[in-house]
């Protein structure tokens, strides 16, 4: 009896204990993992199917399993894109614009449509793209890892690259009757697309003040310059007047010639009135009587002046008086125009500077921004849609052209 129980103990001790399946299938996957996996029923199901699936689709597993990619990324990958949106119009101080003429006239252009297409393309522009990044960092935030690989913007992104970007990533329409602007930024964060629309609406507004302040400041220089150079131009005219005063002992050439010619009529009435007188004394006496002598002396002496009067005033080796005063009328004439000339340039000025006010030009804002509590972007749906319609295209269009070549060669 000992020995058999002997026996049986020694048995016990050779013969391994049994091990449940469950015990078998972990050690097994201890071994060897890829072994385990090969022989699991799972994987022998899948692959079945797999084979089976890829038999009866051929080709077209492939835009299945594409359109699975697609669905899998827009559905569970895709970062959301906020959008915030903004519309104003662009306007002139002035009230009264000038009613178009021409061509204008005909194609319907304004002042404000053309400010309204110029900031357009301003905003859309490397000058804007690069103003953001510098007030919000809006390149930074296209770039950060919280957003999907295909959305975000390179980190090793060029400038052409952000630009591109931008543009993509900002809407801009103009409506030509009510010459509204609407903008609408897209961003990964709602806070984000605010601030983004609002630092557009800041650089906005400074770029058309400072077309308009650019257009009233050279006005000014202008009119400015135009003032300076008549003033110059007055005083000058204003010295010669002078010198030419002082030279001829003359205040008014013209004064003095009419005087002069009034002087040679009295002289030359009363020449003819002491010629009458010695007529009628020459009647009732001698030629050498003393009266007549006297008379004769009167008339001699009155014609030697006027003879002198005459040649003041005309006079060929010398300035005479007419043509000191044609000279006296050209200057006089000169800073006549110079004078006028200064008053219309101050007159201008004054009113470029009233009417500076009216060019400087203002945004009025019709929809401010707001933060968006929805994502607008991706269209998911519609991306899915719109992809699978595309890879069921080029897959027809890959049969189609395979069975042509297949159809040439037999």
């Amino acid at each position: 009896m000992p020995s058999t129980l002997n026996n049986k103990a020694q048995h016990s001790k050779s013969t391994p204990p049994r091990l449940s399946q469950v015990e078998r299938k972990i050690r097994k996957l201890r071994r060897d993992p890829k072994l385990f996996l090969a022989d699991s029923k799972a994987y022998i199901h899948t692959r079945k199917t797999i084979y089976q699936t890829r038999a009866k689709l051929g080709s077209f597993a492939l835009v299945i399993v594409a359109s699975l990619l697609i669905v899998i990324y827009f559905s569970l990958i895709a970062s959301p894109r906020y959008v915030s949106q903004t519309q104003f119009v662009v306007k002139q101080a002035d009230h009264n614009p000038i009613p178009l003429m021409g061509l204008a006239a005909i194609t319907g252009s304004s002042v404000s449509m053309r400010d309204a297409l110029i900031l357009q393309e301003y905003i859309r522009s490397p000058e804007m793209a690069l103003a953001l990044d510098t007030r919000i960092a809006l390149k930074q935030h296209y770039q950060a890892k919280t957003w999907d690989i295909i959305s975000r913007l390179s980190s090793n992104s060029s400038k052409e690259e952000y630009l591109d970007y931008f543009k993509a990533h900002i809407q801009i329409s103009y409506d030509e009757m009510s010459e509204i602007l609407t903008i609408e930024v897209q961003a990964f964060e709602p806070d984000f697309a605010l601030q983004t629309t609002q630092a557009i609406l800041a650089i906005s507004a400074d770029f058309i003040n400072q077309l308009g302040e650019s257009m009233a400041k050279q006005q000014l220089q202008y009119a400015e310059k135009e003032v300076k150079r008549a003033y110059n131009e007055l005083k000058k005219q204003q010295v010669q007047l002078i010198d030419f005063q002082d030279e001829f002992n003359l205040f008014n050439p013209e004064q003095q010639s009419t005087a002069l010619l009034e002087a040679m009529s009295k002289l030359e009435s009363k020449i003819i009135t002491q010629q009458a007188e010695l007529k009628s004394l020459s009647a009732y006496m001698q030629n050498d009587a003393s009266e007549i002598i006297a008379k004769r002396f009167q008339i001699d002496a009155l014609q030697l002046q006027l003879t002198q009067e005459k040649q003041k005033l005309t006079q060929q080796d010398k300035p005479s008086l007419n043509k000191v005063n044609l000279h006296f009328k050209d200057i006089e004439l000169n800073a006549k125009l110079a004078a006028d000339l200064y008053q219309s340039s101050l007159i201008s000025l004054e009113q470029i500077r009233g009417d500076a006010f009216n060019q400087l030009k203002h945004l009025l804002i019709i929809e401010h921004p707001r933060i968006a509590q929805d994502s607008l972007y991706p269209k998911r749906l519609y991306n899915i849609i719109t992809w699978f319609v595309v890879l069921l295209l080029l897959y027809l269009v890959g049969r189609l052209m395979i069975a042509i070549i297949k159809e040439h060669r037999e």
